[in-house]
């Protein structure tokens, strides 16, 4: 068994009717040699008998397949990921076909349709599909699952574990299945015990923060306070309180970037009220091209992707109306895990908010902002207590995240709230792509969950030297999403032409 978090339970919170609450990791192959199939065929009868039984195979340590949603008797506030009996495939692992031609839009639309579709609560909330009829003769694996479970950087353990070869060597977890009575009496237990140890660890986690600010102070000295102040201190609404900090904090405090850069972001035209109608697009990125970009400016390359995505965002926002004279704020996904964690498989994730140059039209000066913002959001966060804000957000209980979640989404379109414009992620992949029955994977990218108010994802995966940069985007928000990847490709040719600054 696993209790959910505060976290966990927000996330499943935002799986409704209106919205959807889960992401999805999609590979996409070509044909093998190794299977003896050929290059434009359409397909092997005993690919989905293939991929069925590896995941039978590997059930015993992708322990979060085989969990099911229960709730605490009594009343207790809380829910558990319990182990469930045998798990159908038939049902949780199924095939697809892409009409023909079988071209990467109509691809990107059969994956639309399956990410429309919510998944049941009474079951182990994840399926995986074999999407074949793909042109010259390519099929793709679709791994979705609920992001109340797990968060989407789980999804490529998922699929290491799944892989010919996985690189992580899991032990296997027994499944240890309870009867009706004997679960019951468990749960109420773990209840109980729950209830019980918050008090115990609110007193640790109280501990542990005088601990932090004392080396904090041993690092920073008498300036540790107005500095986590100005960290805290969200944009520039209380200007008149940061311009007095910056007094008494030091001349280097006003290389301080807060947390949340503003509370009133920009109007844009990728916010409203999120719905279950969402698109998939992905844009091909070279990795060379994205680490020359970066070394322009002594960067990195996600500050190379940070500044094409700005720059593609700009020019769709000149070509749909206005470019905002403020740049737009990002949400960029930041990993608590460490890898000792106990419940691996719960959401270690949290949001980095930080400027994007929107405003700036010289390639350069965005690639130099996009580069001294993520630079400053990071010490900003370096600054903070991360592992106490992780171990206090497992203490906030569902009755207040998952009501506040449920609200948000049922909101009318002007009065949902705007925190931020455009989420931003970009995970580094593999440089040697895996391989299931003998065939490699060629791309991988990942299906976004949009949280409410902000309708478009784009986020960068690579897979050897190259990066797909995928874009999920609410439709009724950005209808004209399609045309994005040419907005990033565009993006990406100004940024190499541009000259090194001397």
């Amino acid at each position: 068994m696993q209790r959910l978090t505060g976290l966990d339970e927000m996330y499943l919170a935002l799986d409704t009717p209106r919205t959807t609450g889960h992401v999805a990791g999609v590979a996409v192959f070509e044909p093998g040699e190794a299977r003896g199939e050929a290059p434009g065929a359409a397909g092997s009868d005993n690919r989905l008998e293939f991929l069925r039984n590896r995941v039978a195979e590997r059930l015993p340590v992708l322990d979060l397949l085989r969990w099911t949603l229960q709730s605490v008797p009594l009343g207790l506030d809380q829910r558990h990921w319990v182990e469930t009996g045998e798990v159908d495939l038939t049902h949780h692992v199924v095939g697809v076909t892409v009409p023909l031609p079988g071209t990467d839009e109509q691809f990107h639309e059969v994956v639309d349709e399956i990410m429309t579709e919510h998944l049941p609560r009474d079951r182990p909330m994840w399926r995986i599909y074999l999407v074949e009829g793909l042109s010259g003769g390519r099929f793709a694996y679709v791994v979705k699952i609920t992001h109340g479970l797990t968060d989407g950087s789980a999804l490529w353990a998922i699929y290491d574990l799944l892989s010919d070869d996985p690189v992580e060597k899991a032990t296997p977890r027994p499944a240890q299945v309870l009867s009706g009575r004997r679960r019951q009496v468990e749960l109420v237990k773990r209840g109980v015990a729950g209830l019980v140890a918050k008090p115990v660890e609110f007193v640790r986690l109280q501990g542990d923060l005088m601990t932090w600010a004392k080396g904090q102070v041993d690092q920073e000295g008498w300036a540790t306070l107005p500095r986590t102040a100005l960290r805290v201190l969200p944009g520039s609404l209380p200007a008149p309180i940061a311009k007095a900090l910056r007094k008494v904090a030091g001349a280097d405090a006003d290389e301080i970037d807060p947390l949340m850069p503003t509370m009133s972001p920009p109007a844009s035209p990728f916010n409203g009220a999120v719905t279950t109608n969402l698109g998939i697009t992905t844009a091909d990125l070279g990795i060379t091209d994205l680490r020359t970009i970066g070394k322009k400016v002594g960067g990195t390359i996600n500050d190379a992707v940070l500044a094409v995505v700005a720059g593609g965002l700009r020019a769709y926002m000149a070509d749909h109306g206005t470019v905002p004279e403020e740049p737009l704020v990002g949400s960029a996904p930041i990993s608590w895990r460490t890898g000792e964690e106990v419940d691996r498989w719960a959401n270690h994730v949290w949001m980095l908010f930080l400027p994007l140059p929107t405003h700036l039209a010289d390639p350069i000066a965005r690639l130099r902002f996009a580069h001294d913002a993520a630079t400053r959001a990071k010490t900003t966060w370096d600054h903070m207590p991360s592992h106490l804000m992780r171990r206090a957000a497992a203490l906030i209980p569902s009755a207040v995240m998952a009501p506040g979640a449920r609200i948000m989404t049922a909101l009318p379109i002007g009065l949902v709230p705007r925190m931020y414009n455009v989420a931003v992620s970009n995970v580094k992949g593999p440089r040697v792509p895996p391989t299931y029955d003998g065939v490699q994977m060629k791309e991988y990218f990942l299906y976004g969950f949009l949280t409410p108010g902000c309708g478009i994802l784009v986020g960068g995966m690579s897979l050897g030297d190259r990066m797909l940069l995928s874009t999920t985007a609410c439709r009724d928000i950005v209808p004209d999403y399609r045309r994005l990847p040419d907005y990033f490709q565009a993006s990406l040719q100004e940024l190499l032409a541009a000259p090194t600054p001397s």
